[in-house]
């Protein structure tokens, strides 16, 4: 009896084995499955992240490309820019899609489809860029000038790039986004800048155009000249007076033995006649109610000799709603601010401004008693920052800034106001199906 029950429960000890093997050997067979599996899983999601930085690469490429294009691309036909080009571990493709609208339109809009591609892994991206002009910016100088401050009592609402260094003292309040090619800024003591909007350094530089590619920029629109050219070279003087009827009247003259001799008087033109352009050969004083949308473009200095306010804008100078006014100035040299009677209390301007020359600055600025505030509702582009004022212990000189972007510009440019070869990211998005 007792070598029966041993030989049973051999036979018992036989089956527990051999259910336990069998239960391990399944175990390890889910097991190595499951990590099969997982492995195809972060294969295939490894894969995934490949094709869209792959994509993101394609996009990159192809923005770089438009970037350099002279003038962008016309038509409105989508074009393949990269078909499968191998990189990394896959490939990439970018489709350009001229927007619709472009034949219409200064500022061009283009959709970049880019599809990134590992083995049978496909990610597919969307970005729309706009082309921008140099009215993006409430403030953009090229150069500081030196160090010119910014200090308490100094407000600039919207975008302020420098490719210069930015010079801050005590308490200037920048509403907008500050950049600048520098590393950091000259902080002047006590150091309190207020920046609403943040700031980021280090940033690439706006290249700023040449007096011919303003010109260029004229004729790569039209085949015929400006209607309105005024010749104030070799001694002449030029004048503009806009009226908020929607006329200007302009005026040319000379000087002979103390009198003044005109070649043109008061000739009166409407500003809607003039296909958004006014050529000056050399210097002009402008100022007035401007009822109408013109770029001013002069090949020495534009000199403000009083309020430049728009027709529809409010007692401060600011813009109203519904306002359909817009002025260039575009001066190959210099934007002055005149030393006259009219601006000797505070000094309005509405205006997309850009001094190719040198600067945008004020007659005598560093003389004289306080002249209150220089507003400005536009934008203002400079290739070496110009002074307008002064300040000290004794108090200051010349004008306090008050400087405010027109947010119209976000979406509007004045006619043939220059590119800045670059875009605006108007959205990101991820195709899927």
């Amino acid at each position: 009896m007792r070598c029966t029950t041993n030989r049973n429960e051999r036979g018992f000890s036989l089956v527990l084995t051999v259910l336990a093997g069998t239960f391990l050997s399944i175990l390890a067979y889910a097991t190595v499955s499951l990590v099969v599996v997982d492995n195809s899983l972060a294969t295939r999601q490894y894969q995934a992240t490949q094709a869209l930085w792959l994509a993101e690469s394609g996009v990159e490429l192809a923005y770089r490309w438009l970037r350099y294009q002279d003038p962008p691309p016309g038509g409105t036909e989508p074009f393949v820019k990269y078909n499968e080009v191998p990189a990394g571990p896959g490939t990439y493709s970018v489709t350009i899609d001229p927007d619709d609208g472009n034949t219409s339109t200064y500022l061009k809009k283009y959709r970049l489809i880019a599809t990134g591609k590992v083995d049978d892994v496909v990610r597919q991206i969307e970005v729309e860029v706009k082309t921008t002009t140099f009215n993006k910016y409430a403030y953009l100088t090229g150069d500081e000038g030196g160090t010119i401050w910014f200090t308490s009592g100094d407000t600039l609402e919207g975008p302020v790039h420098s490719n210069d260094q930015i010079s801050i003292v005590n308490h200037p309040v920048f509403m907008g986004k500050v950049t600048s090619t520098a590393n950091s800024f000259n902080q002047g003591w006590p150091f309190n800048p207020e920046f609403q909007d943040g700031y980021q350094l280090g940033v690439p530089p706006v290249v700023f155009p040449t007096s011919q590619d303003v010109i260029d920029n004229y004729w790569a629109n039209n085949t015929d000249p400006p209607k309105l050219i005024i010749d104030a070279r070799f001694g002449k003087k030029a004048s503009i007076k806009f009226r908020p009827d929607g006329t200007l009247v302009y005026s040319i003259w000379y000087w002979q033995n103390g009198n003044k001799v005109y070649v043109v008087q008061d000739k009166v033109e409407t500003v809607s006649s003039l296909d958004g352009f006014i050529f000056v050969k050399g210097s002009v004083r402008v100022k007035g109610v401007l009822d109408g949308v013109v770029t001013i473009t002069a090949t020495r200095n534009i000199i403000i000799t009083d309020d430049l306010v728009y027709e529809m804008s409010d007692a401060e100078g600011k813009p109203l709603p519904g306002c359909d006014d817009l002025l260039g100035l575009i001066s190959i040299k210099n934007t002055i601010i005149a030393d006259n009677a009219a601006n000797r209390n505070d000094v309005r301007i509405n205006a997309a401004i850009l001094a190719l020359g040198t600067s945008f600055t004020v007659q005598n600025y560093d003389s004289g008693p306080p002249r209150g505030d220089l507003t400005i509702w536009g934008s203002l582009s400079q290739k070496v920052r110009g002074p307008v004022g002064t300040f000290g212990w004794w108090g200051y000189t010349g004008y306090k800034k008050d400087y405010h972007y027109d947010n119209r510009f976000l979406n509007q440019a004045p006619p043939y106001f220059p590119t800045t070869g670059q875009y605006d990211f108007n959205y990101w998005k991820e195709i899927t199906d």
